[in-house]
């Protein structure tokens, strides 16, 4: 193998700019190619870029220019191949990336939303959880809220009580709990700050009418750092796994998190004690 130097005098004519947004995905392309399948050719450049083989030549020499060693050139495969003490200088690699970029997946790993059903391809399986969202039209009206200020009629679902009824809310931020969208307002009714599930409002009057909040909202402009360790019942080499597992330091993991969304956090690492009333229940598996 020889370094990819030495194609250098060849593309001088072709220089890249990497202040310019077109070479800068190129470049980071070349990044993720490297990284991720070990191996990067002028024709993949062309292919999705449709830049020429002397431009992709420049892209290559410019990003080995920015990062020294990382791939050199397999003269007998003609093709530029990673080592494997390859750092990025670009990006951060994210598995989500190379999953859909190189395995032919559109997936949605770990963003909001999704479909009920699992997707992928033969070599990759994401499971989607059921979506809980509002309408669009209901969206629409809390985010205008938020963004301007805004007092709302909304036609609210609870679950305590199973009833809808009508109340005044003022907004002032939305929340996501990892699983769906809430919105954090002044609730009239109860004279306090309260979260929202959107899925839950079924109606929101439109509204042009402007409001201040009646008070600051302390758990919201508050933070608190939780420090969480494996669990005291796991033997030593289970506690290991799992402080691995979470990037513990020193046997603790430290998240800051706002205060009026520590319950959330809480839940979803399974730090809340579970009353065995459950909201859903298994009625058969079909195969």
């Amino acid at each position: 193998m020889r370094s990819l130097g030495s194609n250098k005098a060849s593309i001088m004519g072709n220089k890249t700019n990497d202040r310019n947004w077109a070479a800068m995905e190129r470049l980071r392309f070349i990044e993720a190619c490297a990284w991720w399948k070990g191996i990067v050719n002028r024709q993949d450049l062309g292919g999705l870029f449709g830049v020429s083989m002397a431009q992709a030549s420049s892209d290559l020499q410019h990003y080995l220019d920015l990062n020294p060693g990382s791939f050199v050139y397999n003269l007998r495969e003609k093709r530029y191949e990673a080592v494997a003490e390859m750092k990025c200088v670009m990006t951060r690699p994210r598995l989500e990336e190379a999953v859909g970029r190189f395995l032919g997946s559109e997936l949605r790993v770990g963003a909001i939303g999704g479909a009920a059903d699992s997707e992928g391809s033969d070599s990759v399986a994401v499971l989607l959880m059921p979506l809980r969202e509002a309408g669009g039209v209901v969206e629409r009206r809390i985010f205008l809220a938020v963004l301007n200020g805004l007092r709302v009629k909304v036609r609210y679902a609870s679950v305590s009580s199973g009833k809808e009824e009508w109340r005044w809310l003022r907004p002032h931020a939305l929340a996501h709990n990892g699983a769906r969208w809430h919105v954090r307002a002044w609730c009239e009714q109860h004279e306090e700050f309260r979260d929202f599930t959107l899925s839950r409002i079924v109606e929101v009057e439109w509204s042009r009418e402007h409001s201040e909040l009646p008070a600051a909202d302390k758990d919201w402009q508050a933070w608190v750092t939780l420090r969480v360790s494996a669990h005291q019942s796991l033997s030593d080499a289970q506690r290991k796994v799992v402080e691995r597992d979470y990037a513990m330091r020193n046997g603790v993991l430290k998240i800051k998190v706002r205060k009026a969304m520590e319950g959330y956090l809480r839940e979803r690492l399974g730090l809340v004690m579970a009353d065995g009333k459950q909201p859903l229940r298994l009625l058969e598996t079909a195969g």
